[in-house]
């Protein structure tokens, strides 16, 4: 299993995301689950991202955990029952916001594994996905973290990801799959 990681500012993390998802996709358009939830400042990484691509990739393909319908870890059991009738055989992409050292704290890692949320606040949750995107918002270090991160820090996170998602739909399952370029906002 091949991990991608790119840290958070580097003008060429949009690509870098776009190239590992077609490693890992091979230009097959999956599901998006995005996990998370806006009540909390460094939870909101998950559906920040699901209502960026939603307005980006207008229908492309199916986006789960939006700002305004999030799935929260609690949620993730039952998302995966649901994504896996209506959606079988089709992969899926799980995105949520993690915890790490002090050194990966603005870091974007893509793999080609299912996503454990709640792993970092030390919570036994379902998997999710057949890969996954974390972005590390904060060191694991003490309780309650999540809640004192600062909401600019997780946006440029989320506006990362979902330009390398929207570019690898552009580059490689458009071309592919669609045909049709999408409109950029």
């Amino acid at each position: 299993m091949t991990t991608f990681s790119y840290n958070l500012g580097l003008s060429s993390n949009s690509q870098g995301v776009s190239k590992a998802l077609n490693e890992i996709f091979g230009g097959k358009s999956p599901v998006i689950c995005c996990i998370g939830t806006d009540a909390v400042s460094g939870d909101s990484l998950g559906p920040v991202v699901g209502t960026m691509l939603n307005r980006k990739l207008l229908g492309k393909t199916y986006i789960y955990g939006t700002l305004e319908h999030p799935i929260t870890a609690k949620d993730v059991y039952y998302a995966n029952r649901f994504i896996s009738f209506v959606h079988p055989k089709v992969p899926v992409l799980a995105i949520d916001a993690g915890l790490g050292k002090r050194e990966e704290v603005g870091t974007i890692k893509i793999a080609g594994v299912p996503i454990k949320p709640g792993l970092g606040v030390d919570k036994n949750l379902c998997e999710m996905g057949e890969a996954s995107i974390i972005a590390v918002v904060e060191e694991k270090a003490k309780k309650n973290l999540l809640s004192s991160v600062r909401l600019s820090s997780v946006y440029l996170l989320a506006k990362e990801i979902s330009d390398g998602i929207l570019e690898y739909f552009e580059k490689y399952v458009e071309e592919k799959n669609y045909g049709v370029k999408i409109a950029k906002q």
